[in-house]
């Protein structure tokens, strides 16, 4: 090994001064890092100011368990590169009770206990520990009308709201309560919000008002308000899979939820992004039919119809679809519909 000198030092520093001085001012004045996902998803939320990037996410039942679901869904968030990872919750199915026939047998449903989560839990816990510092982890959380209707069939849960509404509700509290266990462990893992779900309010279904705020909207309410006090980033869905709305603003304008994610179309009009947004005066989420040409058109015609959602959208704003997308959607088509999201401001 060669020992340096002082001359040998004196030269090798005369040639490195040039690129020293050269760099210096950079030095001094650190670049900042570029944001993260995370950090991305939270400039949406600052409704004084609009953010430089939209993002954009889109859902998908992928119809697998355990560690396959894993990696099912890292797949498909790195695939489509979406902004967060949302968490279906296709682990926990409420099986078919066939104890409930009448409206007072709905107090027999019992009360699930934390464990009885698990393998949504696990699901949770593996995608936390792989995805976490990339991006915000949501996880899906249906309403108790959603999960009493795994029970029963939905058509004899709303006979039964509509002949004994508070027998109903002896069951819709144990939901609930089963849902705040779940609720709970899973914010105690760390996820960074959940994507909270409403049904059962369209026109097809329990459409009385007074109904509807009795046997669904206070349960939904008990499960959203928890969430918002657990977590910073929590995203309403009004889903309308199983029809339409009436009433629209005065029934879902005071949910909870950092961001909202709306219909296209409500009280039999078309719902922009923008009324929207006026609605909520909070961040929506949207924009695009999940049955439309992001199913069936091609990459080309998805860039044309995400570009025109994207000029008629709000400031604060996440691109996507109005419900799950259908697993036979060409992931090409997702992804072009983010990228161009990505795209549009930058």
């Amino acid at each position: 090994m060669t020992t340096s000198t002082r001359r040998t030092f004196i030269n090798s520093a005369s040639i490195a001064l040039g690129s020293q001085v050269a760099v210096q001012s950079a030095r001094s004045q650190p670049a900042k890092p570029a944001k993260s996902k995370r950090d991305l998803m939270f400039e949406v939320l600052n409704m004084s100011a609009k953010p430089g990037y939209i993002p954009a996410a889109f859902f998908m039942h992928f119809g697998v368990q355990g560690d396959a679901a894993v990696k099912a869904h890292l797949d498909y968030f790195r695939g489509t590169g979406m902004d967060f990872v949302k968490i279906q919750l296709d682990e926990q199915q409420l099986p078919p009770n066939s104890q409930i026939k009448t409206p007072q047998d709905w107090a027999k449903l019992p009360i699930l206990p934390e464990k009885w989560f698990e393998p949504s839990l696990y699901l949770l816990r593996s995608l936390i520990k792989e995805a976490k510092s990339e991006a915000l982890i949501i996880q899906t959380l249906y309403s108790p009308y959603q999960m009493a209707k795994q029970a029963v069939p939905w058509n004899l849960l709303v006979e039964h709201v509509k002949q004994d509404a508070e027998s109903v509700c002896r069951g819709m509290e144990n939901i609930t309560i089963s849902m705040l266990n779940f609720v709970q462990a899973a914010a105690r893992l760390g996820v960074d919000g959940f994507y909270t779900c409403s049904q059962g309010g369209e026109t097809n279904r329990i459409a009385d008002r007074a109904l509807f705020n009795r046997t669904i909207k206070a349960y939904d309410m008990l499960i959203c308000k928890e969430t918002s006090q657990l977590v910073p980033f929590n995203i309403m869905h009004i889903c309308d899979y199983d029809g339409s709305y009436e009433g629209f603003v005065p029934r879902f304008q005071d949910y909870p939820g950092q961001v909202v994610n709306v219909p296209l179309a409500a009280d039999g009009k078309p719902l922009s992004l923008r009324q929207a947004a006026g609605i909520f005066k909070r961040p929506v989420m949207g924009g695009l039919d999940r049955l439309g040409v992001l199913s069936t058109g091609t990459p080309e015609e998805v860039k044309k119809a995400t570009l025109a959602a994207l000029e008629s959208a709000p400031a604060n704003f996440i691109l996507g679809a109005d419900c799950t997308v259908s697993a036979k959607t060409p992931i090409e088509s997702l992804r072009m519909a983010i990228r161009t999201a990505h795209e549009y401001r930058t």
